[in-house]
């Protein structure tokens, strides 16, 4: 999105969306996953939705409080080398605790990240810490991406592929990008009330809205089985028409949704 200079406002609703999502995304698989295999069975809707929000709130809360204290810590010194290894320290060390207070460490890193990432960050860190943090950490994010998908190629060269698996990946596919309209529409829906015209929000976040590794990554985490067995090649084969249909025509709907922008 940055690359096509797509307005400010639809690049911040993609970058933050794409941070929550997989943090939430996570927190939700292990409370299904639960569910379906029986390890949540007696347990009340109480409980699930008092283990959700210790997960999904309380991340949010220790992320918050850690991001806080690096930045305290931060203040008053200028050396570009400690501000990466403290940011280093905060992704792990925040991951770490949350395991251990069983809280969500996707959303608890997230909202981490975004406190230190805050307005308030320019007048902790100087130029110099900024652009080594940024070089620093997209060559990480990088990394762990040709990773994750080199350990999907490998698994998935080991599933044998049938009728139903490609009949079932392509009914999925639509539906995706219809559950996606939806969840789009929904979310928006004050804001086309009092403005119709941006109705073009919609189809650039509904099309835009590619399917990155992470969930592949959580259908790798299933238990062994037919199921997982089906959900991953369909999984994976959602992520790959994300990746190549939509992300190769993402330059086309944005010229025609937004052509003074673009």
């Amino acid at each position: 999105m940055a690359a096509l200079s797509v307005l400010g406002t639809v690049q911040a609703v993609f970058a933050g969306e794409s941070l929550f999502n997989d943090g939430v995304g996570v927190v939700i698989f292990g409370v299904t996953i639960g569910l379906a295999t029986g390890d949540s069975l007696g347990v009340t809707a109480s409980e699930i939705a008092l283990s959700f929000c210790r997960e999904a709130i309380g991340g949010g809360l220790l992320g918050a409080l850690t991001g806080w204290i690096a930045l305290r810590v931060l203040k008053g010194q200028r050396d570009p080398h400690i501000d990466l290894l403290t940011s280093l320290a905060l992704a792990t060390g925040t991951f770490s605790i949350a395991n251990l207070l069983g809280m969500s460490g996707a959303i608890a890193v997230v909202v981490a990240g975004l406190c230190f990432g805050t307005s308030y960050s320019h007048s902790v860190f100087d130029e110099a810490s900024r652009k080594e943090l940024d070089i620093t950490w997209a060559l990480i994010d990088e990394v762990l991406n040709v990773l994750l998908f080199m350990l999907i190629g490998f698994e998935i060269l080991e599933i044998t592929l049938h009728l139903f698996t490609v009949l079932a990946t392509l009914a999925v596919i639509p539906l995706s990008i219809a559950v996606r309209a939806l969840s789009v529409l929904f979310s928006t829906l004050p804001v086309h009330l009092r403005q119709w015209q941006r109705g073009r929000v919609l189809g650039i976040l509904t099309w835009g809205g590619l399917r990155g590794g992470i969930s592949v990554s959580l259908a790798l985490g299933l238990p062994p089985g037919e199921l997982r067995e089906l959900l991953l090649p369909v999984c994976y084969g959602v992520v790959v028409f994300t990746i190549i249909v939509q992300g190769l025509t993402m330059e086309r709907v944005a010229r025609r949704l937004y052509p003074a922008s673009v």
